[in-house]
């Protein structure tokens, strides 16, 4: 698209599209468009942009592009000089989301009724992701759980405590916190 005077060289729908694309491939499938993420899930914004555009429908995104997706949704990427990773969500393998943070005292877990007996029994696993998703509110919990049930319910997590022992917690953004596993024991399972 060509930039007019005042105006964004591309539309808000376009940018729409271009971040829930770049979801797929940064969180599941960079294969889809042969590129490798780093152990952190990196990858170079203008490697990435080539590999992009080099897809059928996708030729005019560039690296401006994906800076643009990205930093309308902030919460969900991460630029860093010059490489973009996706925070969290990722099905495919990453080292680590980041650095590891004391957790505040609580998290939350939003989940459908019909898996509180194996989180009694398990605890909470990361069902076909690398991390599992933790939420510092209640409310961001019961609405995250509500995509996948609409009865869902909200699990607390017993952060702090479990840190304590061991367990690594990581902040992916300021409302949501990853971890690889929680075991029973630090959780609070209505």
């Amino acid at each position: 698209m060509q930039e007019m005077r005042g105006r964004p060289a591309r539309t808000d729908e376009s940018t729409d599209r271009l971040g829930r694309f770049l979801a797929l491939v940064l969180r599941h499938k960079p294969d889809s468009v042969g590129i490798t993420l780093d152990p952190a899930g990196f990858v170079e914004v203008e490697v990435l942009a080539q590999a992009i555009a080099a897809q059928p429908g996708w030729s005019s995104v560039t690296g401006d592009a994906i800076r643009a997706a990205t930093q309308k949704d902030a919460k969900r990427y991460e630029i860093s000089g010059d490489r973009v990773r996706a925070r969290y969500g990722h099905s495919v393998p990453i080292a680590t989301p980041g650095k590891t943070v004391v957790p505040p005292e609580w998290l939350y877990h939003g989940t459908a009724p019909g898996a509180l007996d194996a989180l009694r029994q398990q605890g909470l696993q990361p069902q076909g992701r690398q991390f599992v998703h933790l939420s510092v509110t209640r409310q961001d919990a019961l609405t995250i759980g509500q995509r996948h049930s609409p009865d869902a319910v909200v699990v607390t997590v017993q952060a702090r405590e479990a840190h304590h022992t061991g367990i690594l917690f990581y902040q992916a953004s300021p409302t949501v916190y990853l971890v690889r596993e929680v075991p029973p024991t630090f959780l609070r399972v209505p």
